[in-house]
């Protein structure tokens, strides 16, 4: 899967009117930036669209840590209104906090500049359209947190990896997470019974959101499960993995869920095994999360098509896809499935 549908940024921008005054003409235009501020992982297509991932993770640095910092692709490096950020691999290195420990939108404010960037040549960026994967649109306290970014006519200044950049936002677009993933699945033909009910089920850190939707796309908003994440699951492990091993501290979360995703199930730099403590405690979770759809689906199985697994913890829905003949699947790279995805929508 590749992202080439996605519009292609658009050399030169040119304004007219009040939008002269405040925007500069040697800038650049971009129609439309898709961004996944996930829990655990930042995804967003740059300006060559390429896909990007890093670790969603945020650390705020002192002056003097700041002038030490050394650069990475894994990582982002901002400086906003005198406040300085890594956020990424090296947030995480450094003890940084955790997405998963906060509220996602309330931290896009800082966590969408990552995305904020124009093409090689230019400082200045005019954003006709910014789309941002939120859990519930309905969510007024989110919507408002991730619309507080659009600020058309006037712009913003920061300082990303060292590039000094000034942009506006005219529109910011809340998109259901899923609602992407449905329509790029019917689009590619994914469903093999498009006149059915299908679903989606995205598997997150945070949160594991299973939506159920008409053939139309309409969300059938009684059929609705929202579960929690891997974070769960991880701060099991991490209970069970301190006493195993008889560990003075406690294990980190992010590390935990980076062996999950890896499948070596190994912790630190001693390689401590926890598969065992995986296997039985990932059982327990599965079966928790099948018994709950299969409550809030029972009047809707009789005409269920087929169930698309998202996500990055979508592995962890494997034995469910066995159990039912594959009538729930996971497509390749399921991580990034709903970033192509936004980026595939009109």
């Amino acid at each position: 899967m590749n992202a080439n549908a996605y519009l292609q940024p658009q050399n030169g921008y040119h304004g007219n009117g009040s939008v002269d005054l405040v925007y500069p003409q040697a800038g650049q235009t971009r129609a439309r930036i898709v961004f996944d501020g996930g829990n655990r992982f930042i995804k967003w297509l740059d300006p060559d669209n390429k896909l990007r991932c890093i670790p969603s993770c945020v650390k705020q640095l002192s002056e003097s840590q700041w002038k030490r910092l050394k650069y990475d692709y894994h990582s982002v490096f901002l400086d906003v209104d005198g406040k300085r950020f890594v956020i990424g691999k090296l947030a995480q290195e450094l003890g940084g906090e955790p997405t998963f420990q906060k509220s996602k939108c309330e931290l896009a404010e800082i966590l969408v500049l990552v995305a904020i960037k124009p093409s090689s040549g230019f400082n200045h960026l005019r954003i006709e359209k910014l789309c941002i994967a939120l859990p519930n649109s309905l969510n007024s306290d989110d919507v408002d947190a991730v619309r507080r970014i659009a600020n058309h006519p006037l712009t913003r200044e920061f300082v990303r990896n060292g590039q000094e950049i000034t942009y506006t936002v005219a529109a910011v677009e809340p998109i259901d997470e899923t609602y992407p993933a449905f329509l790029y699945a019917q689009k590619q033909g994914f469903y093999e019974f498009p006149e059915a009910k299908n679903a989606v089920w995205d598997i997150g850190g945070g949160t594991s959101i299973a939506r159920l939707y008409t053939p139309n796309g309409t969300l059938i908003h009684d059929a609705e499960v929202i579960l929690p994440g891997t974070k769960q699951l991880a701060q099991q492990i991490a209970a069970e993995l301190k006493e195993a091993y008889n560990l003075d501290y406690s294990p980190g979360l992010p590390e935990i869920m980076d062996a999950i995703e890896r499948r070596d199930y190994l912790y630190g730099i001693d390689s401590l095994d926890f598969w065992e403590i995986y296997d039985r405690s990932a059982s327990h979770w599965v079966e928790a999360a099948r018994s709950e759809i299969r409550s809030k689906w029972a009047s809707h199985l009789p005409q269920l098509g087929h169930v698309l697994v998202v996500g990055g913890s979508a592995e962890l829905a494997r034995p469910i896809c066995e159990a039912t003949g594959d009538r729930f699947f996971i497509p390749d790279q399921p991580q990034f499935f709903n970033i192509i995805a936004m980026a595939h929508m009109d």
